[in-house]
């Protein structure tokens, strides 16, 4: 028996979608992909790292009690510091939670089309994972869908909002409905919130204090630090956290790292120009995909600065259609339930919206997008 044999099944079973920007060669004019924000860093991050303000790399992190007082404030205290746990980013954040509630045998409710890495790492680590399908081509995700799915036999329920890869964002009723529904069972509701800087604060489901909810927060998208690969967690049961801080990775997150997101975290007209382009780019953009006509745009909020978007007919191939005009996008067949005729759209950056519109037009007017 060699070591392939003794591989967990799971991994070596499973097949593991690659960004397309792993693999993409060709030129790039407009780049759509992965989801940073195109306002880049903020400025106070820039300043920092311009001023030579940052913590000597050669030790471990310190405490990250500041850390977690300085998130803790930036909310008004709508969580505590002790109810925060840091870690590398949601991904990363998503596998310790994995090794925390799942076991071989344990079940994990969620949708799809869905980013894949939440469910990939909850099978990693033993679970089954049960998707509900979302309707083409809306893709309207009702969370009291995932609510009546419930047979009881769930460690986790999975949520992502907002929803990657539509954008979508369910209301914070439906939300708590969900919550008190997993309170019931003695299931763990995960609300992946990795694009919730994009939206008011007031919108976050960081504002419903269920102890059987899990927020997950990102800098990666809204606040521009995608680099740095920096999260949290706010986890509201005490036991569920002891739990937690056990199988998290001691030193997850860099002193640099804090540095720079605390910094990020004052910037408040930072955040606030992101949601403003971010509004003002889409609405653009999705104008522009609805004019040519042969596309269609599922269910999605107009801050979040994605949208799925699939052809009306035909399954030609969307992502190298857009792709031999130097658009690059996440092609459909990266995300759960999804094929190659969608693409996940990251919306451009404000100064490439005139070529974004022209290199959309050239695509689709070349014969190759179906009309109905």
């Amino acid at each position: 028996m060699n070591w392939k044999a003794r591989m967990p099944a799971p991994v070596r079973n499973m097949e593991f979608a690659e960004y397309a920007t792993s693999r993409e060669e060709r030129p790039v004019l407009v780049d759509c992909a992965l989801g940073t924000n195109p306002l880049g860093s903020p400025d106070r991050v820039r300043e920092l790292i311009r001023t030579g303000r940052l913590p000597d790399p050669g030790g471990y992190p310190g405490d990250d009690l500041p850390f977690r007082k300085a998130l803790s404030d930036s909310w008004k205290g709508v969580f505590s510091p002790d109810e925060v746990i840091i870690g590398t980013g949601s991904i990363g954040l998503i596998i310790s939670l994995a090794r925390t509630f799942c076991t071989t045998g344990a079940a994990v409710l969620g949708v799809t089309p869905q980013f894949p890495d939440g469910p990939m790492h909850f099978q990693l680590a033993g679970a089954s994972y049960r998707q509900i399908s979302l309707t083409p081509p809306g893709y309207g995700l009702e969370v009291s869908r995932i609510a009546e799915a419930m047979i009881g036999d769930e460690s986790i329920i999975y949520v992502d909002r907002p929803h990657n890869p539509t954008g979508q964002v369910p209301g914070l009723d439906e939300m708590a409905l969900l919550a008190e529904e997993c309170r019931k069972y003695g299931s763990i509701l995960i609300v992946d919130e990795a694009y919730g800087d994009f939206l008011p604060s007031g919108e976050s489901a960081l504002n419903l204090a269920s102890p059987s909810m899990v927020v997950l927060r990102s800098f990666s998208k809204g606040r521009g630090l995608a680099g740095i690969r920096t999260g949290y967690c706010v986890v509201r049961d005490e036991e569920a956290r002891r739990f937690l801080r056990k199988v998290a990775p001691p030193f997850s997150v860099s002193a640099i790292a804090m540095d720079m997101a605390t910094a990020a975290l004052l910037d408040m007209d930072y955040a606030r120009r992101s949601r403003e382009m971010a509004r003002e780019v889409k609405a653009r953009v999705i104008d522009t995909i609805e004019r040519t006509g042969g596309v269609s745009v599922a269910r999605t909020h107009p801050e979040v600065p994605i949208l799925l978007a699939s052809l009306v007919s035909g399954r030609e191939n969307l992502y190298e259609v857009l792709m031999e005009q130097g658009i690059r996008t996440e092609p459909g067949t990266c995300f759960t339930g999804l094929g190659p005729e969608s693409v996940r759209l990251r919306i451009p950056a404000p100064e490439q919206l005139e070529i974004f519109g022209a290199l959309w037009r050239k695509a689709t007017e070349k014969g190759k997008v179906s009309r109905m």
